[in-house]
């Protein structure tokens, strides 16, 4: 039931200032928008918005925002949800999340494209208007990562923050994260796609998925690295098109290495206004993690595949082992 449909008259005037940020799986695009949205700058979407969405304006008028947050963050808990399963990142309520779980839940594709911008729209213009302030709308999306050209003539004063990481690494950590959730069902990213709710009990679907990326990982390894291969080719291609002042490039190395200045950099980059100051550095730890052999085993294949994004960003043919990771 959309308990918001009386309401939602009322948000047709509502305007907004959308900032993307955008880089493919794995590449630190979570840790930044942590980092972004605690500084309070913007409006993040957030896990409440995408599971509750239907009576995100009826909780609102209703001034039950605050519990029914905190049902959804203790439903998360009795399930034994302390984190995302894929990562270390607690979730809650509150925990910025993508955009893309709601166009994939209501229109299959999780990028944006002329059948589901109304739907985005309509989520941006609701988070607007319950938050109640003027700040930019920060939005998080990887499958975007490759649509930043549709995204900008739909959205003419939209502002874009690019990660990069090392291939291998986001290769890597892609795999195993698609492996984490085919081993057993993870009720968070179930809550958020509803076909990762159904997919996974169908074994037809099921099945070769864990033989493409589990038993036989060389043939995920290979689909990955086609996937980012188009993804990166796409932005070297097209991020010229870009007007400079709208964008950062940053990289998950420098955001690990040194955290607040390259915070700082964007806020800079972007006029951001800060409502908190933060000690990003808080968020950083180090562990050592070895990028999964049967990437190794291909790494000259994925190094071919995308030579001019290794260039670009200076990244060598092998990844350093130590990996900063966050909390």
């Amino acid at each position: 039931m959309n308990q918001d449909a009386q309401y939602l008259e009322e948000i047709k005037p509502v305007s907004f200032q959308p900032v993307f940020i955008l880089g493919v799986h794995r590449s630190g695009t979570s840790i930044l928008y942590k980092m972004l949205a605690a500084t309070g700058c913007c409006n993040p979407v957030t896990a409440y918005h995408l599971i509750n969405y239907d009576e995100l304006l009826s909780n609102y008028h209703e001034r039950i925002e605050h519990k029914a947050k905190q049902n959804l963050t203790e439903s998360l808990l009795r399930n034994g949800l302390t984190d995302r399963g894929i990562d270390r990142l607690k979730v809650t309520a509150d925990f910025a999340e993508e955009y893309g779980f709601l166009l994939g839940s209501r229109t299959i594709r999780m990028s944006l494209t002329k059948r589901n911008v109304l739907l985005f729209t309509e989520l941006c213009k609701k988070i607007q208007f319950i938050s109640a302030n003027d700040k930019p709308i920060l939005l998080k999306n990887p499958y975007d990562f490759s649509n930043f050209l549709f995204i900008k003539q739909l959205f003419p004063t939209a502002k874009f923050v690019f990660i990069h990481r090392h291939p291998l690494k986001t290769i890597s950590s892609t795999l195993n994260a698609i492996r984490t959730i085919l081993k057993e069902k993870n009720p968070y990213t179930a809550k958020l796609s509803r076909s990762y709710d159904k997919g996974f009990t169908n074994p037809l679907l099921r099945h070769p998925l864990r033989c493409l990326f589990c038993t036989v990982p060389e043939c995920g390894v290979w689909l990955i690295t086609r996937i980012t291969a188009q993804a990166t080719g796409y932005y070297v291609k097209n991020i010229e098109k870009l007007p400079p002042d709208e964008y950062i490039s940053i990289t998950y190395e420098a955001l690990c290495q040194h955290p607040q200045e390259t915070l700082e950099s964007i806020m800079d980059k972007l006029s951001f206004s800060r409502t908190q100051n933060i000690d990003a550095t808080v968020l950083i730890h180090r562990r050592s993690i070895p990028v999964d052999r049967s990437v190794l085993k291909l790494q000259n294949h994925i190094y071919r595949c995308m030579s001019t994004y290794f260039e670009r960003f200076g990244y060598t043919r092998e990844a350093d082992e130590n990996i900063t990771f966050f909390r």
